[in-house]
């Protein structure tokens, strides 16, 4: 690796974001490790969240930004994959940010394992992500699959991906469909990806504000058409290649249960997943939460 080339970029898409903006990229420029490049892709705001990255990058030679015309959150991050240096990129939403640690704890599992994709650890309240404690590497298709809870979870930002292994499967964002791009482009990644390993302690916090990229259904509704259809149907082939259609479409399972006992025998038991919880007593389920 050329010592040029910074072991992370962290590719951001921002469209309008200037309330809250500052936020992640006041984590990253404070990283405990500082080798990474920071690439926001200005898709067409009409705000001044572009004149708030330009008065970072004025102070911080990390920080890149790139405008182009208004094209969808998929155009934005393909544009940020196809211009990032790092041997790691790693795609950020406009409105979230990570741990101080997050790139140092994913330098470590870099160097120690040299995987494909890296996956970290995510707090979103009312989700139930899975929380790793150790470094962990799958190589076979339902391990890297089940050890990231990928058949429950889509989020792209959840990964590093190597910089490599993204040339060399050409893989980006699908731009004719909105709102489940990541879908396709993260589950596609793992079951390419040759290995995948686990992060502890790299901490991806979400804020899910009202113009978070991609879950505007009016555009969503203007933007998909025939080619959106064909996305899905090469999406489709690509699963039955790899023989993960069936597990990717496995249900989730209990990230976590608690049972109260009396006599030994379970009394109570609660079952927490994605999204849900579900109650049983003596065994019988007698109601579901779930979160909204």
């Amino acid at each position: 690796m050329k010592k040029s080339q910074p072991l992370f970029t962290v590719v951001i898409p921002m469209y309008n974001a200037s309330k809250f903006i500052k936020k992640p990229i006041e984590q990253l420029i404070h990283q405990t490790f500082d080798d990474i490049e920071i690439l926001i892709v200005d898709d067409g705001s009409t705000d001044n969240c572009a004149e708030i990255i330009k008065q970072y990058a004025a102070h911080d030679k990390r920080i890149k930004l790139i405008q182009q015309k208004n094209a969808g959150v998929s155009a934005a991050s393909n544009t940020g994959i196809l211009n990032a240096t790092g041997k790691y990129i790693c795609i950020h939403d406009h409105d979230d940010f990570v741990n101080l640690e997050y790139f140092e704890k994913m330098a470590i599992a870099a160097n120690g394992t040299d995987a494909d994709i890296l996956c970290g650890c995510v707090n979103e309240p009312g989700w139930s992500f899975p929380e790793f404690d150790h470094i962990e590497i799958a190589t076979e298709l339902a391990d890297k699959i089940f050890m990231t809870h990928a058949n429950a979870f889509n989020c792209a930002w959840r990964y590093a991906y190597k910089n490599e292994f993204l040339q060399r499967t050409k893989l980006l964002f699908e731009t004719s469909v909105w709102g489940a791009q990541d879908v396709i482009f993260s589950k596609s990644a793992i079951c390419m990806a040759d290995s995948v390993a686990t992060v502890p302690g790299a901490i991806y916090t979400v804020r899910d504000q009202p113009t978070s990229l991609g879950k505007d259904k009016k555009k969503k509704a203007a933007h998909e058409n025939a080619e959106t259809g064909r996305a899905w149907a090469r999406y489709a082939e690509l699963l039955n290649k790899y023989g993960a259609t069936e597990l990717m479409n496995t249900p989730d399972k209990p990230s976590h249960i608690t049972t109260f006992k009396m006599f030994n025998r379970v009394i109570s038991r609660v079952e927490i997943y994605p999204r849900k919880k579900r109650y049983y007593l003596f065994g019988i389920n007698i109601g579901t939460k779930h979160f909204d």
